[in-house]
């Protein structure tokens, strides 16, 4: 792989297109097309072959590197392909050696094919320990043993490195220490380094913790890679793991320019399933070329140690009216993410071998946090025990399904404990960190509809988010509701199948639906997607 050649792009297989269904056969003439250099093809320069929580077959690794290697864009050259193995803790070591097996497979497939290509890295999900990465290189170490056994592969085990997928708030924070001991560890374990690609995690830490906590951690774990690569004297590569939606991320054409500049250093962006699918295969090309032309241009984030003790307290303060409202709106959000559609062949999230995302731990959050009486508060809030939490593009959809777009949740009420505990100045602050919050705000209100949404939450909780909304309002000078013809059409529709997608919901799903009612309910949750430009 050549060393300077990190790409802008990174495509995905997220199931968060409204407008598609994609069955797991479909998925390497799908990762070929977007590698495939336009106009043919969208021009993206790396697939993120998708092994955690989803039905992928073994095989696939091979299939997408010698399908790209035919069309003469030869993995670890002209591309990437880079698997995202299975957790070890959330889903089991076994699993995750079958992925690790299929990279160790398609090498030795792509040496007999010729051309030189090779996959070098997989990404490890959910990672919260140094420890965790020491492990997985110990298992890539012997996978290659055997590959060199039995079909005499290069023994080399740095060969195949891990990029590390930090995904809940308090590990975001922590990403320069963790991170910084893995390499210690990594390198006492007899492990070499030479660059490190770093996955930022926006979904899962935005539904854990609300839209700001996300997006403030991201920013400080950013300005912690470069830290640790001048520490260090090695190259580190953020990449932001975001969807098209605000709270996932709010990677789209119309908003790239304030991206680049609230996440400025990331070097690669995910396009997913909603952005190439609901926006569409030019806006997807399109995306390609602003990333190749700017990503690298950008000066990349740098906080104090000043600047993060202020921007770890801001995240506390908007952490706690968040949290406040996620449990009252949870059975809500569990039984109507049900209904939203699987785009994807996925595990079951309650099975044998599945699993559920876990809750926000506001403790551990506390223990980043200066300000003792932020941590105080964090620390006296009950973590919540769910054991059947929906995935973050489920949880996303279905709040919008019902009018209740998930980034103001707990804004307003941020927005006036920050004014309330450091004036304007704090205020001023939190926007100079995160300049778009406007735009992500102002974005999602397009969606809001509380008349909607209060069909299906308690009064209290509809009392906190009214509050939200309006502080929100008059604090960024933002106004809420439809702007264009096509945002009135949404309403019309969000207004029209509330009472039957109530119904479906209703006592806990008690009323049994006719098929047809149900497919009627799901096809117009995927309307209401296309139309905002993405399921969840």
């Amino acid at each position: 792989m050549p060393p300077d050649f990190i790409p802008a792009t990174m495509m995905t297989q997220h199931p968060d297109s409204a407008s598609r269904y994609v069955p797991v056969r479909d998925e390497p003439r799908e990762a070929i097309d977007a590698l495939t250099p336009q106009p043919i093809g969208l021009g993206l320069e790396e697939v993120m072959v998708d092994y955690e929580g989803k039905l992928t077959p073994y095989h696939q690794t091979a299939e997408i590197s010698l399908g790209l290697n035919e069309r003469g864009q030869v993995p670890g050259r002209d591309v990437l392909v880079t698997p995202r193995i299975p957790s070890a803790t959330k889903e089991t070591a076994f699993h995750q050696l079958m992925a690790l097996m299929s990279v160790i497979e398609s090498n030795f497939q792509l040496t007999i094919a010729g051309g030189g290509g090779a996959i070098s890295e997989v990404v490890v999900p959910m990672v919260e320990t140094a420890a965790e990465l020491v492990d997985v290189r110990r298992r890539i170490q012997d996978v290659i043993e055997l590959g060199h056994k039995e079909f005499g592969i290069s023994s080399d085990p740095d060969a195949v490195q891990v990029i590390p997928l930090i995904e809940e708030v308090p590990e975001l924070f922590g990403a320069g220490a963790m991170l910084g001991l893995y390499l210690t560890e990594a390198s006492a374990a007899g492990y070499g380094v030479s660059r490190l690609r770093v996955m930022l995690g926006r979904s899962d830490s935005a539904m854990a913790y609300g839209l700001v906590p996300s997006v403030l951690a991201v920013k400080s774990a950013i300005s912690d890679c470069y830290l640790l690569g001048r520490e260090r004297d090695m190259p580190v590569y953020p990449i932001l793991g975001g969807g098209a939606l605000p709270f996932r991320g709010h990677v789209d054409l119309a908003n790239f320019n304030q991206l680049l500049v609230d996440f400025a250093g990331v070097r690669t962006v995910t396009v997913q399933s909603g952005l190439r699918y609901d926006f569409g295969g030019e806006v997807s090309q399109q995306v390609a070329i602003e990333a190749h032309d700017k990503l690298a241009a950008a000066e990349p984030l740098a906080y104090t140690d000043g600047d993060r003790q202020r921007i770890t307290a801001l995240a506390g303060l908007f952490t706690e009216p968040y949290l406040e409202s996620f449990s009252d709106l949870l059975p809500a959000v569990i039984a109507i993410s049900e209904i939203v559609p699987r785009q994807r062949d996925r595990l079951a999230r309650k099975s044998a071998v599945g699993y559920a995302r876990a809750a926000a731990d506001p403790a551990k959050l506390a223990e980043q946090i200066s300000d003792a009486a932020i941590a105080s508060r964090l620390k006296a809030i009950n973590p919540l025990r769910a054991k059947n939490l929906p995935r973050a593009i489920s949880f996303t959809g279905a709040l919008y399904s019902i009018g209740l777009p998930p980034e103001f949740i707990g804004a307003g009420r941020g927005l006036a404990a920050v004014s309330r505990l450091y004036g304007a100045d704090g205020v001023d602050f939190l926007l100079k960190i995160y300049p778009g919050l406007r735009q992500d705000l102002a974005k999602a209100g397009r969606y809001l509809n509380l008349k909607t949404a209060a069909m299906h939450l308690p009064d209290g909780l509809i009392s906190n988010l009214i509050v939200d909304v309006e502080e929100a309002g008059a604090r960024l000078d933002i106004a809420v509701g439809p702007v264009t013809a096509e945002d009135e059409r949404y309403h019309v529709l969000l207004e029209t199948v509330q009472p039957m997608l109530k119904q479906l919901v209703s006592q806990g799903g008690g009323w049994r639906a006719e098929a047809a009612d149900q497919k009627l309910v799901t096809d117009w949750i995927c309307r209401l997607g296309r139309l905002r430009g993405s399921l969840g």
